[in-house]
């Protein structure tokens, strides 16, 4: 029970929290169906100032639904250089901005995954389908891991920088439990 207790209750810190959300992964977007399920979705998204965007099509279920309902949640997992795999879901206020981003507008997800000689080429070919960005504003985070089985060095001796908006809390910050956050 030890060992299950271990990894069950292991709980990230915030710069691993912040690490993983400014990694180049795929997020799991979950919207509400007028039936009440829930339709999930694979995004690419972009971290920025206690937000998470993804752009999508404004024909998509995922933009339909949270622009009726106005909520949607966001699931990421990934490593840190901790050795630790990661999962952070948000939930909160889902807003639809029309347009594609640019420049002095809302951060653009693409950008975070693309060379930047290839983003005009990218957004030529996708930016007639991808014309809404959704911007997730938490309200709620969750995060939890599962402790490393092996000890291994960070990759980096300055460490994963903390990211603005990321839930903190003195016990997060001694390495405590980061538990569930409402904002």
């Amino acid at each position: 029970m030890a060992d299950a207790e271990r990894v069950y209750r292991a709980r990230p810190t915030p710069d691993e929290v912040a690490e993983v959300l400014a990694k180049r992964l795929v997020a799991t977007v979950g919207t509400l169906n007028e039936d009440g399920s829930i339709h999930l979705a694979f995004v690419l998204f972009l971290h920025d100032q206690g937000r998470l965007y993804f752009e999508t099509s404004s024909l998509t279920r995922n933009a339909g639904n949270a622009a009726r309902r106005g909520w949607a949640s966001m699931l990421v997992q990934g490593g840190a250089s901790t050795g630790r795999s990661l999962m952070v879901r948000a939930e909160g206020t889902a807003t639809v901005r029309q347009g594609r981003p640019g420049p002095g507008a809302q951060p653009s997800p693409p950008a975070k995954y693309i060379k930047p000689e290839a983003l005009d080429g990218i957004d030529r070919a996708w930016g007639r389908l991808d014309d809404v960005a959704v911007e997730i504003t938490p309200r709620r985070w969750r995060s939890w891991t599962g402790s490393s089985s092996t000890t291994r060095p960070a990759r980096s001796s300055q460490g994963p920088t903390r990211t603005p908006g990321c839930p903190t809390t003195s016990s997060q910050a001694a390495g405590g439990p980061v538990g569930e956050q409402t904002a």
